[in-house]
């Protein structure tokens, strides 16, 4: 459990940061972010990952894929260990390297949905949504932005301190603090939005 929820941690602060891409346009605000949560149909990148754990000398590194559509968030990492990691707001699967796939639902871990389902509202543009579960923190610099987002609610506020997006046209990083104090760097690239629509191949990846 432990595994999936940090790798869930990871994943779904993602669906608060690529949501939050889009093009710089003057002085933005807040409002101008949270407007473009739900516009795109289909959010497409890479990213690198740099994870700082207390007891370990140096972070853990890792790089991958994802894709954000309707179906849901499909993370996979591509450094070893591969990974996939599927969350649609009813179920959260984890799948290591050929191992069998690790689902989470309602019935088998009621703990761990709840942070989905929270994050996958944010994603719909949900202002409400935001503001009912963090302390939100909007600082625009010139072109760029930062948005510090603080749990204020349960299970959220018992896992993390902060998550912190920096970003101009796009989400280029996201950095997540936990309540151990271990710390999360993750880099986006190659952010696109086009084709708006999953490819047969696509729909593919979700259906495990």
């Amino acid at each position: 459990m432990r595994r999936a929820l940090s790798n869930l941690l990871l994943c779904l602060a993602l669906l608060a940061a690529v949501a939050a891409s889009g093009e710089s346009n003057g002085e933005l605000t807040l409002e101008d972010v949270v407007a473009r949560l739900g516009e795109p149909a289909v959010i497409r990148g890479s990213y690198t990952q740099a994870r700082e754990i207390a007891v370990l000398e140096r972070p853990l590194q890792s790089r991958g894929d994802f894709i954000l559509s309707g179906r849901g968030l499909f993370w996979r990492q591509l450094s070893r260990p591969e990974a996939i990691v599927i969350a649609d707001g009813e179920r959260l699967l984890q799948q290591i390297g050929d191992g069998p796939p690790e689902i989470s639902d309602d019935v088998t871990n009621p703990v761990v949905l709840p942070f989905s389902r929270i994050f996958l509202g944010i994603f719909t543009g949900d202002e409400e949504a935001l503001r009912e579960h963090f302390q939100i923190d909007f600082s625009p610099e010139g072109e760029n932005w930062t948005i510090v987002l603080t749990p204020i609610v349960e299970p959220l506020s018992l896992a993390i301190q902060a998550i912190t997006l920096r970003g101009r046209e796009y989400i280029e990083e996201l950095e997540v603090v936990n309540r151990s104090s271990d710390r999360t760097v993750i880099r986006f690239a190659g952010i696109s939005t086009q084709p708006d629509r999953l490819s047969d191949e696509e729909i593919e990846l979700y259906a495990r």
